[in-house]
């Protein structure tokens, strides 16, 4: 009797060990399976891998320095360091702050390509930055409707922000004055048989 019960007591003490271990291993494996998939609110964070949630998710601290940096070693031609995302309309991040940002370039500003704005010089305004190119006063160029035309353009390089006729007498008429291209402006008169000495006026910017 003592050796029957020896050993029930034997089969008992394996059997609540072999239970425990089941459950120790359940869940350790399923914390480990939780901590693979990366989903939900709380879970860990796994690099390489998709992680998905439906909140925000914050970084708060106090440092003199930045809190996060992502260093990208690839020289690759695709490679960047960060990329935001977002539906079609809406804006890719937002600041809460109006500071400058050294070496952050835009390539548009409201739609527009740096192309299509007028660059100064430093701490200098478009008004400061302009000036008035003038022909010389004479006939002009006789056309072939005889028509009287002439041209006032900028020094190469530098744009034109508009022109147009100068010195025009009483008796004549002002038929056209129009940019001839990017940097010259033109102007055309009639003088009605008289004679007439005219000239045309540019305003241009440095460039």
């Amino acid at each position: 009797m003592r050796t029957a019960a020896s050993k029930v007591m034997w089969v008992g003490r394996a059997t609540v060990f072999l239970v425990g271990l089941a459950v120790i291993l359940a869940v350790v494996l399923g914390l480990a399976t939780a901590a693979l998939a990366g989903t939900g609110v709380g879970d860990t964070f796994n690099l390489g891998q998709l992680n998905t949630v439906n909140q925000i998710s914050r970084l708060v601290g106090s440092t003199d320095n930045a809190m996060l940096r992502v260093d990208n070693d690839s020289a690759g031609a695709n490679a960047t360091a960060l990329a935001l995302q977002v539906e079609p309309g809406h804006a890719p991040m937002r600041v809460n702050s109006t500071t400058a940002v050294a070496n952050l370039n835009a390539d548009q500003l409201d739609g527009k390509h740096s192309d299509e704005f007028v660059s100064t010089n430093t701490n200098s305004f478009v008004r400061n930055n302009t000036y008035r190119n003038e022909s010389a006063l004479g006939p002009g160029q006789l056309l072939s409707d005889g028509t009287f035309r002439i041209d006032a353009s900028c020094l190469p390089g530098d744009v034109m922000l508009s022109g147009g006729p100068a010195n025009i007498r009483f008796s004549s008429d002002l038929l056209e004055s129009f940019p001839a291209n990017t940097s010259t402006w033109a102007t055309r008169i009639n003088k009605n048989g008289s004679t007439d000495d005219f000239s045309t006026v540019v305003l241009c910017a440095n460039q």
